[in-house]
């Protein structure tokens, strides 16, 4: 009896309930004895409705409230539990209780746990520390080496000693920039060491795990890959394809998927491990035939594979996401029925979110979930309206449809993540989707008799050429920029709007009734008053800003949805798409492209900024400065001038020397003025 009563709770509303828990904890910090007696009491409190519901529960839904409350704590507690900081081993007790710490180089040991995607300048490892001087620790850092290093490539388990200073991943400086460090805190990093590899001292000693079996089945593969000839880019496809590796794919390939809408292709997701697994069904379709037995023996076989996939895949946080939400589907397959297909969607879900509950806050794991839920609910209305006549054409409407239910549903996190929508995605994703099953199974093929030495060449060749074929597609269709739209912005009220309109326009064309109509005319009417009110709100605002960039004195006036730069250097295209573009997109602004001189003074909001350059010059009789910007290290007295000019305030940007900024700050604190250096507190904005 209680087993059938309990599953009058589904598992859709444990889920989002826990769901809603590590919500809560994530964005509002709590008292850890609060939440445990929290748990404790709604652990309690179900216990007690379990027993009464034994009598009583088709009277009252006292047990569905109780549920719903222990796993909304019950989230709450897992956000805690997996907060590496509650552990007294953790490295950051050790910093927080040292004063000073991050300008003092410490012994530091340490083993490589991960090697990550490099960028222009560094080398990047997620590392565990093991000791900092004499004290035993524990906890993952974010190390970088610079590629100007005599040796800068580390190897997964080895273990490392060297001296460096523990310092905070840096923060964004400019309005709107992509938070790295709220990124990296999401993986539980929370703390960096830069160092050139010279002052490592390898320890000799291995640490073996999965990941470090991974890794060296990932070098065997490619030092055997290596001997064909396959070119640097066909061999970044290969490992981003098969292997679950994207470190080596160029800036312009990745910007090319992206533009194609196809840049799910380059990760190993749900994607991939869905076609291995269709590719699995195919392959032991006669062994399934064989009744109960056969279909054991195909269940577990499949699994199987799927999991030494994604240890040869590395376990990164998305293979093991799809792995294991395919694992569940593979269940719910053999089950048979749509319900266990959304049962098992959830199960894996939950199961993710109890092993790691920040997985909640990755892209990747929004976008899989939304794409696979989007498939199941939405693409079997789709594929009904049209029924071809020939298996090709049939097919092709088949990959045309997942396509179009998946970007359905992708399409309102892509507008809010990425701000831009790729018009001809279905043109590349109908092309390369169909056969992109085939790709993986000759890779596969490859893999296997290139690391039995084994591999023809001829074979090889034509592999490579099937990779330039599906990089030439997508490059054609991400060179048509007039079909990519770029800076949309869209808000997280608008996201939320979008999903409820989406959810009751398919529930009014799956069951048509005239109430419905209501339910998606409100969302509807809710999305253009939101789009109004964000529009003129966009529209009436001003602002003066002061730039972070480094080298260099970047202002700008917002007026009337543009914004005007004054500048002494020019401004390189690069650099204007770091400073300025997620800015402009949140503004809903256009940027005048011409960079006009910086003026000496500035008049806004009838308060006066004075720029103090290189010259040093700032002798001012009829104006009375209220703010000073100091720009290029001017040679000046500093204390003299704070005594002349009395200004409120001091901001020093990125263009002076560390050392004068330093010493700036010293005088501004004997003054008591207040002082705002960039390249710590970021841009300085005046409204």
């Amino acid at each position: 009896m209680p087993k059938t009563r309990f599953l009058n709770v589904p598992f859709i509303i444990i889920t989002l309930s826990t769901i809603l828990g590590i919500s809560i904890r994530y964005f509002v910090q709590l008292n850890v004895e609060i939440v445990f007696i929290g748990f404790s009491v709604s652990m309690g409190a179900l216990i007690f409705f379990w027993q009464r519901s034994k009598k009583m529960f088709a009277k009252s839904h006292s047990f569905t409230i109780a549920t719903i409350l222990f796993f909304i704590i019950f989230g709450i507690t897992l956000v805690n539990v997996h907060n590496p900081r509650n552990n007294d081993k953790h490295y950051t007790h050790q910093i927080n209780s040292n004063n000073g710490f991050q300008n003092i180089k410490k012994g530091i040991r340490f083993s490589v746990k991960e090697h990550l995607k490099s960028t222009s300048y560094y080398y990047k490892y997620v590392i565990s520390i093991e000791r900092i001087e004499d004290a035993t620790v524990n906890g993952d850092i974010l190390l970088q080496i610079p590629r100007d290093s005599l040796n800068n490539i580390l190897h997964v388990g080895d273990t490392y000693t060297t001296l460096a200073k523990i310092r905070p991943i840096s923060k964004p400086l400019n309005p709107n920039q992509f938070d790295y460090a709220k990124y990296m805190s999401n993986h539980y990093l929370y703390h960096q060491i830069t160092i050139s590899s010279d002052l490592l001292i390898n320890n000799q000693q291995t640490k073996w795990s999965l990941l470090r079996i991974a890794d060296q089945i990932r070098k065997d593969i490619n030092l055997k890959l290596s001997n064909y000839s396959f070119t640097k880019k066909q061999l970044s496809i290969i490992n981003a394809l098969l292997l679950g590796q994207r470190q080596d794919i160029s800036k312009e390939t990745f910007k090319e998927y992206r533009d194609a809408g196809a840049i799910h292709i380059l990760a190993v997701s749900g994607l991939h491990v869905g076609i291995l697994l269709l590719i699995l069904n195919l392959i032991l379709k006669p062994i399934q035939r064989k009744g109960k037995k056969g279909k054991i023996i195909s269940l577990f076989t499949s699994l199987l594979f799927l999991w030494c996939f994604a240890i040869i895949a590395g376990l990164s946080p998305s293979v093991l996401r799809a792995v294991t939400m395919f694992s569940f589907l593979a269940i719910g397959m053999q089950i048979g029925s749509q319900a266990s297909i959304y049962n098992s969607l959830f199960v894996s879900m939950f199961i993710l979110l109890c092993c790691n509950p920040l997985l909640l806050f990755s892209v990747g794991f929004q976008l899989s979930y939304i794409a696979v839920f989007s498939i199941v609910w939405i693409q079997p209305l789709i594929v009904q309206q049209y029924q071809p006549r020939f298996l090709i054409s049939k097919k092709l409407w088949e990959t045309f449809t997942v396509t179009m239910a998946a970007q359905l549903g992708l399409l309102p996190l892509s507008l809010f993540y990425f701000h831009q929508f790729p018009l001809l995605f279905f043109i590349s994703n109908l092309i390369i989707i169909p056969f992109l099953g085939g790709i993986l199974g000759f890779g596969i093929v490859v893999i296997i008799l290139a690391s039995s030495k084994l591999l023809p060449q001829s074979l090889a060749e034509v592999f490579g050429h099937c990779i330039d074929l599906m990089n030439g597609i997508v490059s054609w269709v991400a060179q048509q920029e007039d079909f990519v739209i770029n800076h949309i912005s869209f808000s997280w009220r608008m996201l939320i709007l979008f999903y409820i309109l989406i959810c009751t326009s398919v529930m009014l064309f799956k069951k048509y009734k005239k109430q419905k109509l209501y339910w998606v005319g409100i969302p509807l009417s809710l999305l253009f008053v939101i789009l109004t009110f964000e529009k003129n709100m966009a529209a009436s605002h001003e602002e003066l800003i002061i730039f972070q960039n480094r080298g260099n004195t970047v202002l700008g006036v917002l007026e009337n949805q543009k914004l005007q730069l004054y500048g002494k250097e020019h401004i390189e295209n690069n650099t204007r798409h770091f400073l300025f573009d997620n800015y402009l997109i949140q503004k809903q602004a256009t940027i005048d492209t011409s960079l006009k001189t910086l003026k000496n003074v500035y008049q806004y909001k009838q308060q006066t900024l004075l720029v103090i350059d290189s010259t040093g010059i700032y002798n001012i009789k009829e104006i009375k400065p209220m703010i000073i910007l100091l720009s290029n290290s001017p040679k000046i007295h500093f204390d003299r001038m704070l005594d002349s000019l009395t200004p409120w305030k001091i901001i020093a940007d990125g263009s002076n020397y560390r050392s004068y900024l330093d010493q700036w700050e010293i005088s501004c604190k004997k003054h008591n003025i207040p002082f705002h250096r960039t390249d710590k507190k970021g841009a300085f904005i005046l409204k």
